[in-house]
């Protein structure tokens, strides 16, 4: 690694570790120092690409500043470190008050916002107010051409980004309806795992009505029925597997503080197994859900490449990363 890229990940490591401090409450103590010590223990950006998490994911967010004076959304990039920070996929560091999610349309394969359309907008609406970081896929995790390490932190990013969707302030500003499974599910993971749901306004009440037709009549027969896609098979499977899990939960009217604790051990720290509740045992892996004595069927996720065979959750436990 050269000596300008060691300058920009040591850069990278202390300009995150510092905005921690201001991110965390005082009501709700993390363990900072742990969480300090795991991210200095990646020596440079390929590593941790990597070999994160080591029992943690840190996200990606871009900055304020650079959010506002870019003209189109940047692409991620090693020689834009600088834009960008790292926060921990941990509960505590993640709010609506600091931080956002954009939902957006891909209107190229090429670029999600070739002309910077879409861009404008959300800084419109955003200026104004007070945060501090942002979440955008095209700039908060490694795009086509990926190196290996890239890649590696690119699948980590897609199945920890419902955590980010739960935690954070939800954006958008959606064309004319087209049916696209990702911004389907988006909306979903934020208006069935939030109190209140989410505002409705025209470019997003189809999708709200979609919604509330899957918890009716099912997920596949309204994904059919409408005809939602998406690029790549794989993602199909991985988000049909979400929005039937997150159905089930609405349709059983289980609290929705319970639903953010079981989806939170599901996407940030990656349970593999059975997650054992009082009154509730889910398997991903196997589609299957027990409630109060009762057990239901969901399609089962699919495993991505890269997933270990096993996961030590109670290693978790005692390091206190997670509570059950």
């Amino acid at each position: 690694m050269s000596n300008s890229s060691d300058v920009a990940w040591s850069s990278l490591v202390s300009r995150s570790i510092a905005a921690w401090d201001d991110l965390i409450s005082d009501e709700q103590p993390v363990p900072i120092d742990l969480h300090k010590n795991l991210l200095r223990e990646y020596h440079s950006l390929d590593e941790f690409l990597v070999e994160s998490p080591k029992l943690l994911t840190f996200w990606f967010f871009q900055r304020r500043s650079a959010f506002i004076s870019q003209k189109r959304f940047k692409k991620w990039s090693r020689e834009d470190l600088d834009d960008l920070v790292l926060i921990p996929a941990s509960p505590g560091y993640v709010w609506r008050t600091d931080c956002f999610f954009v939902s957006h349309f891909w209107r190229s394969r090429e670029h999600p916002d070739p002309d910077g359309t879409t861009l404008r907008l959300h800084q419109a609406e955003l200026e104004p107010q007070t945060w501090s970081y942002i979440w955008v896929d095209w700039t908060c995790m490694p795009q086509h051409p990926r190196s290996p390490s890239e890649q590696k932190y690119f699948s980590r990013g897609l199945r920890t980004m419902s955590g980010i969707i739960r935690n954070t302030g939800f954006i958008y500003f959606y064309p004319p309806f087209k049916p696209r499974l990702w911004i389907l599910y988006e909306i979903a993971e934020y208006h069935l795992t939030c109190v209140g749901g989410i505002q409705k306004t025209p470019d997003i009440e189809p999708f709200l009505q979609h919604i509330n037709e899957m918890i009716e009549k099912g997920v596949l027969e309204t994904l059919a029925k409408h005809h939602y896609d998406c690029y790549e098979d794989y993602d199909r499977q991985f988000l049909t597997s979400w929005l039937e899990l997150l159905v089930l939960f609405r349709r059983l009217e289980i609290n929705i503080d319970f639903i953010r604790k079981i989806m939170d051990h599901m996407t940030w720290f990656n349970v593999l197994g059975d997650q054992v509740y009082p009154g509730l045992k889910l398997n991903r892996y196997e589609g299957r859900l027990v409630y109060l004595g009762n057990e239901l069927t969901f399609t089962p996720f699919p495993k991505w490449e890269d997933e270990p065979d096993s996961l030590d959750l109670m290693a978790q436990c005692r390091e206190g990363m997670i509570v059950l």
